[in-house]
């Protein structure tokens, strides 16, 4: 179909065909393979940012835990650890 967007070019490789058959089987078995990997780019696009916002939030979880201010007690947890392993 036509467009008014400018195309790209993806080289067909394995790991394309791989998720391309496998996002078909899922979603869209009769969709034309350009439909699919639209929808695979987007998909991947949100989960890319969302894997960005965890690791954030994971980096900022870690700072507040080594500075002291995550609201975990480490002393209470290691002391539990000690009584644990006795």
């Amino acid at each position: 179909m036509a467009s008014r967007h400018p195309r790209i070019q993806v080289p067909n490789d394995p790991e394309l065909q791989r998720a391309i058959s496998r996002a078909r089987e899922i979603a869209a078995p009769r969709a034309p393979e350009s439909q699919i990997v639209r929808a695979l780019a987007l998909r991947g696009a949100e989960a890319l940012e969302v894997d960005e916002y965890e690791m954030r939030q994971a980096r900022e979880f870690l700072v507040q835990v080594a500075e002291g201010t995550s609201g975990i007690d480490l002393e209470r947890l290691r002391t539990t650890r000690e009584r644990a392993w006795r």
